[in-house]
């Protein structure tokens, strides 16, 4: 099936994250262009991790929602064993928890942040959660109506990219039939910074789920097409919707 040829497809995603989408994508004969519009970067000073990592005790849960929150941890404990459960917010983030050897002991239903507030086994302790310093407020809010005892930690920091060449990116917003899809709030509010408010504005979005979507409504003021979940198939479903919105458009 190549119901996606003549598209070009911008993610917003880092690279290393691209692989199983852009592989979907292309095979389905779009052109994928990579715009990395969320920039990870490690703590200077940690040491406030390490602390309460070490903290931590078999009563406790350890709550991570994403690959950069699991290489936080990892260099943070510096090659000490975790000494509490680990829950982790879908299968992505426990794929990247295996490869180094930490094996979740709960993984969410559904990769959502909301989804896994909501499921967590609340443990006798204290859930700390390592996350981004952008990092929304809707997880916490969760856990403490349930009741959680709930520390927050920083585990990294979440910035916009810098110095990237936008040409190519430029030129296919200003053709006017753009498809871009989000993967997370940040990511819309970096696109907006990298590409300026007139061309963000004129793109098809396509979200990976309703906090992203919440967040390209309020700030591009546009309807996004909703992926049925993050998976490669389910947003390449979503992006051959949002490409026949566009030829939709095109024709009248």
């Amino acid at each position: 099936m190549r119901d996606l040829a003549g598209a070009t497809v911008i993610l917003t995603r880092a690279v290393a994250d691209n692989a199983p989408l852009e592989a979907v994508l292309r095979a389905r004969g779009a052109a994928v262009l990579e715009l990395p519009c969320v920039a990870v970067r490690p703590l200077a000073d940690d040491r406030v991790l390490r602390g309460a990592l070490r903290e931590l005790r078999g009563t406790d849960a350890l709550v991570v929602t994403s690959r950069a929150g699991v290489d936080a941890v990892v260099r943070a404990l510096a090659g000490a064993p975790l000494d509490a459960p680990l829950a982790v917010v879908g299968p992505a983030t426990a794929a990247a928890a295996r490869q180094t050897g930490l094996v979740p002991s709960f993984v969410a239903s559904r990769p959502d942040g909301a989804m896994l507030g909501r499921e967590l086994p609340l443990p006798r302790g204290v859930v700390l959660l390592a996350r981004s310093d952008q990092a929304g407020d809707e997880l916490p809010a969760i856990l403490r109506q349930r009741g959680a005892s709930l520390r927050e930690v920083v585990a990294y920091r979440t910035e916009t990219p810098t110095g990237r060449d936008l040409s190519a990116a430029r030129a296919l917003l200003a053709d006017g039939e753009a498809i871009a899809c989000f993967a997370s709030a940040s990511a819309v509010d970096g696109f907006i910074e990298l590409v300026g408010d007139d061309l963000a504005a004129v793109v098809r979005p396509v979200a990976f789920g309703p906090k992203t979507a919440a967040r390209i409504r309020a700030r591009l003021r546009r309807e996004p097409v909703v992926a049925a979940s993050p998976g490669p198939r389910a947003v390449a479903r979503a992006i051959a919707r949002a490409l026949g919105e566009v030829a939709n458009g095109a024709r009248r």
